[in-house]
């Protein structure tokens, strides 16, 4: 996978949990549509789509960006990472993929997201 710069960014903000930089990538009327291990969701509008991400990453002590990468596809961007929890007491690892449509302005205004759900790690 390529390493396109603004996937690449994305990725690092979501696993600093730096969601104000997050946020100002994203539109008022953001729509995310997810589909996790444990069923689908959908979010409408930033706020909503930032506490999404806060509540899936915000408690963790330790989150490792530890592989990113994503390319634009036209009007598309694809952003796909992985993250590494707690590696120091209980090991864990997650990826998503986006697929995101940018606006003429830069900002995203849809994700459509997959994740792979909290895996154990040795």
């Amino acid at each position: 996978m390529r390493a396109d710069s603004t996937a690449v960014s994305l990725a690092r903000l979501v696993a600093n949990r730096d969601l104000d930089r997050l946020g100002t990538h994203l539109t008022d009327e953001i729509r995310l549509r997810a589909l996790l291990p444990g069923g689908p969701i959908e979010e409408h509008g930033r706020i909503a789509v930032l506490k999404r991400f806060d509540e899936w990453f915000g408690s963790y002590r330790t989150v490792v960006l530890e592989d990113a990468g994503g390319e634009q596809v036209g009007d598309r961007l694809l952003v796909h990472y992985r993250l590494g929890f707690e590696p120091e007491s209980s090991p864990r690892a997650l990826t998503q993929t986006w697929v995101s449509s940018v606006g003429e302005d830069g900002l995203l205004f849809r994700i459509d997201l997959v994740c792979s759900g909290f895996r154990e790690v040795a």
